[in-house]
């Protein structure tokens, strides 16, 4: 009986102090001076925006935290600041031990790098949506180049989430291209020859109507015999040699 008792006072006595020393170390935290700010990448991704970056993006949108107590510090705004940031998807903010802020950077993820004729480049991400270039990391990515417009990136990201997700189209096919009807082509790693793809409507049996005729081809004339196979028509596959 003695030792039920003296496990539960052992008990009371610790939790007691772990909430008390909570609260020590939440005082502490909300008094202490915010001197600095850290960040952390979701899943160590590489940076496409650096600290500095930051720290001039926040104080552009007029967002304050060096220099006050960290009960004086708006997190709330701190986050909804940096969601609007072009390079992030999501962002978390909490103080650290020693006062300072802990920036947790969700960054968006590309999945295409687009280069249109005669205008500046970009990305586009897991979710479809634009935005810039980094000056600090190129990730490897397809690029598509070409007779691009905003109206041509639903089609663009759809071919491109396909080709993705296959281990073998993924490796393959090295470049996009459009041309100036919206026809979608791409150049391969093997071959050196150009596939018109047209637009996306049965686009899994068009790569499945390329891969038998490779297969036949490997074992005649080659694939390197063409310059273009166009695969967009219904049930053809028309080649220019």
């Amino acid at each position: 009986m003695k030792k039920y008792l003296l496990r539960w006072v052992f008990l009371g006595v610790g939790l007691l102090l772990t909430i008390t020393l909570f609260f020590i170390f939440k005082v502490k935290k909300t008094n202490t001076v915010c001197t600095d700010f850290n960040i952390e990448y979701h899943r160590k991704q590489e940076p496409l925006i650096s600290k500095s970056q930051i720290a001039d993006y926040l104080r552009k949108d007029s967002i304050q935290f060096i220099g006050l107590q960290g009960k004086d510090i708006d997190l709330a705004s701190v986050e909804k600041s940096l969601n609007k940031n072009d390079f992030i998807q999501e962002a978390h903010c909490y103080l650290a031990m020693n006062g300072n802020l802990q920036l947790v950077i969700h960054q968006k993820t590309p999945i295409l790098r687009v280069i249109p004729l005669g205008k500046p480049g970009y990305y586009l991400d897991k979710n479809g949506k634009k935005f810039p270039l980094s000056l600090l990391y190129t990730p490897d990515v397809k690029v598509a180049t070409g007779f691009i417009n905003t109206s041509l990136h639903k089609k663009l990201y759809t071919f491109t989430s396909y080709v993705n997700q296959s281990d073998f189209w993924k490796p393959f096919i090295e470049q996009i291209f459009v041309r100036p009807n919206g026809d979608i082509i791409f150049t391969t790693q093997m071959g050196g020859h150009e596939v018109v793809v047209g637009d996306n409507n049965r686009l899994e049996q068009k790569l499945d109507k390329l891969m038998r005729f490779y297969q036949k081809a490997s074992s005649n004339l080659g694939w390197e015999t063409y310059r273009e196979i166009n695969i967009k028509y219904r049930d053809q596959v028309i080649c220019k040699k």
